[in-house]
């Protein structure tokens, strides 16, 4: 790869490490915002965290027509690409791939963590409604290892995926 190339490899690559960084910021707000239960700070955070996802399908793209011209329908794998970066280059990108990899997967994991808490407050909400309307009554109990045992009735809220 010439000159021109890896310095808007870099760039992307740069770029893509702030949009995972707001992305990030994105999903705290939202684990905040679940706490407090504010519905509209949720709708808004939703909002935004679908602009930053078009921003990095958008990056990809480019990195792909960058890398692999006329193939950038193709799948994306950051390995892929780092095997096409000369060893000149390589260890410059090597701290920027291994940004990438931890902000991906603190970002997995904190998405795991909201959805979590998405579909416990749910199922709380769920008991409560079932023993306010008369319902089945919740045989909610802990086991040996302290966790709860559900009752295992239809659930009336669900999480929208």
């Amino acid at each position: 790869m010439d000159g021109k190339i890896i310095q808007s490899l870099e760039r992307l690559f740069c770029d893509k490490i702030l949009i995972y960084n707001d992305l990030l910021d994105c999903l705290y707000r939202e684990r905040d915002s679940l706490i407090n239960m504010d519905l509209d700070e949720l709708w808004k955070i939703s909002k935004d965290k679908e602009a930053l996802c078009s921003k990095i399908a958008a990056i990809r793209q480019e990195i792909m027509a960058l890398t692999k011209p006329g193939s950038a329908q193709g799948p994306f794998n950051l390995n892929d690409i780092m095997a096409l970066i000369s060893d000149e280059f390589n260890p410059r990108f090597q701290k920027l791939y291994l940004k990438l990899v931890k902000l991906k997967s603190e970002i997995d994991a904190l998405r795991k963590e909201n959805m979590v808490f998405i579909d416990d407050s749910l199922e709380f909400l769920d008991e409560m409604i079932s023993v306010i309307s008369g319902g089945r009554r919740a045989k909610v109990q802990y086991d040996e290892r302290c966790q709860i045992n559900k009752s295992g009735h239809n659930m009336i809220l669900s999480r929208e995926v």
